[in-house]
Formats: structure tokens, C-alpha cells, sequence
């Protein structure tokens, strides 16, 4: 006789079993990958020049060729010239943003990441978390060196502290178009292409550098509205010690949330799409 064999049974876990939740918590996931691309920077000379070295390189250049031009104006250029460079740091961010975006779309990255517990908005999110720790660290570094040169936060402790955030605010919006342009184009060659496409115009036709008054009365206009030189005017209306801060601060910030909305939905529809 032959023992019968015991039936397969389908039953769930025993009463009072842990249960595995598999729903991706946001927090870590961000945090998690924000670590891994701030080990991929540290370990890239790039990233780290373009971080710290290149906006050194450009605030001592300008000041050395326009600080005694623009004091013939009666313009203390230091003061005018730190926003500039702070803004133009926030731009090599949004450049380095957006190549390893398309990076982490090229190598698979993102699909294995799909496939895995992770919550859909970690990969942008973490790498904008890490690019804006990026951001402080060369703040951190203009800073001083602007200090040394004579810089100095002429409205008190207030608007001195009110400066990071609108660098940072700036830097959400912009990093988080770059990422979502670097989802979208996913090849290296064309993103560095349309980045560079992005950073001249913006920069070179903007307050940042230069005063709008130098610029030919027909371009003008767009010169004094466009974001750069908006964001320009409220950081440099932070350091100033009589300056109005309200008409920059709005004006600015209206700017800044139609730039992270745009990003927002750009990455949101660009990290859905197949590999």
C-alpha cells in the first residue's frame, strides 16, 4: 500500500506573521540615490572643476578685466558681479544634471530601477537632491573667495539669508528642466548640444554680466524681463543695503515656479517612456 501524498497547501502566512510591505518609501529611495550620484561626481575631475574650479575661474576673470571699468560707473562690481557667477554655477549644475539623466536612460538604469520597489519620481528627485548639495557646496566656495575680493552682504543677516534660498529656488527649477531634457533627448552628443543652446542665450543676452542699459534699446526689453536677469535682480537685491525686495522677490519667483512646473511635467512624461 502506498502512503498517499499531502496535498499542497495554499494558505496565507500564520496569524501574527510580518508581512513584507513592498511599497516604495520615497524618502529613502531619494536619499539612497542621491548618495549614489554624489559618489559618481566625487569620482569624475569634471564635475568637481565644473563645481568648484570654473566658477573660480570666471569670478577672478571678470573682476579682473571689468572691476576697474565698472568703478569708473560708480558700480562696486564684486557686488554686481557674485550674483552673476552664482547664477551661472546653477547653469553648469543644470548641465551636469541633464548628461547623467540621459546617462541613467542610456545604461538601463531607469528600466531596472522601474522594475524594482522604488518609488517613479526617486531617480529625478534623488539626482536633483544631489545636484543641489552640489550647488551649496560651490556657494559655499564663491563666497569666500568673493569676500576675499570685497563682497559683502550689505542688508543685514536676513537677506544675507535669504540668498542661498533664492540661489537654491533657482537651482530646483533649472536642474529639474535639465533633467527632464536629458530624459527626454537620451543621447549625450545632442544633450551637451542643447544645453549649450540653453546657457549662451540666456546668459549672454541677461543683466547678469553686463548692466541692461548697455544693451541696444531694441533689445532691451527682453533683456530686463527674461529669468536670468529677474533672478539676477533679486539676488542682487539681497545684498544691496536700500533695495526694494518685494517687486524682484514676486516678479522672480513667479519665473521660478513656471520654470519647476515646466520641469516637473517634462521629467514626469520623460521617465515614463520605454528605454
Amino acid at each position: 500500500m502506498t502512503a498517499a501524498a499531502p496535498a499542497a497547501t495554499l494558505a496565507g502566512p500564520p496569524p501574527g506573521a510580518a508581512v513584507t510591505d513592498p511599497r516604495p518609501a520615497l524618502a529613502t529611495d531619494v536619499a539612497v540615490l542621491a548618495g549614489r550620484h554624489l559618489r559618481l561626481m566625487s569620482r569624475r575631475p569634471a564635475s568637481i572643476i565644473s563645481a568648484i574650479v570654473l566658477p573660480l575661474v570666471f569670478a577672478l576673470l571678470f573682476f579682473t578685466v571689468f572691476s576697474r571699468v565698472m568703478r569708473r560707473s560708480g558700480i562696486d562690481y564684486i557686488d554686481y558681479l557674485l550674483p552673476a557667477v552664482v547664477i551661472q554655477t546653477v547653469f553648469f549644475t543644470g548641465m551636469s544634471a541633464a548628461i547623467l539623466a540621459a546617462e541613467d536612460a542610456l545604461s538601463g538604469t531607469l528600466r531596472r530601477l522601474r522594475a524594482m520597489s522604488v518609488s517613479r519620481s526617486a531617480p529625478a528627485l534623488g539626482l536633483l537632491a544631489a545636484e543641489l548639495v552640489r550647488s551649496v557646496v560651490s556657494l559655499g566656495v564663491l563666497l569666500a573667495v568673493g569676500a576675499a575680493l570685497g563682497f559683502r552682504f550689505h542688508g543685514g543677516p536676513w537677506k544675507a539669508l535669504g540668498f542661498p534660498v533664492v540661489m537654491l529656488a533657482f537651482g530646483a527649477a533649472l536642474v529639474t528642466c535639465h533633467i527632464a531634457l536629458g530624459l527626454a533627448i537620451r543621447r549625450l552628443e545632442a544633450v551637451t548640444t542643447a544645453t549649450n543652446l540653453i546657457y549662451f542665450p540666456f546668459m549672454l543676452l541677461s543683466s547678469a554680466f553686463t548692466p541692461a542699459s548697455a544693451f541696444p534699446s531694441w533689445l532691451r526689453p527682453l533683456v530686463e524681463q527674461q529669468p536670468v536677469s529677474r533672478v539676477a535682480d533679486a539676488l542682487r537685491a539681497l545684498t544691496a543695503q536700500d533695495a526694494a525686495l518685494a517687486r524682484p522677490l514676486l516678479i522672480a519667483g513667479a519665473w521660478l515656479l513656471g520654470l519647476l512646473l515646466l520641469g516637473v511635467v517634462g521629467a514626469t512624461r520623460a521617465i515614463g517612456r520605454p528605454s
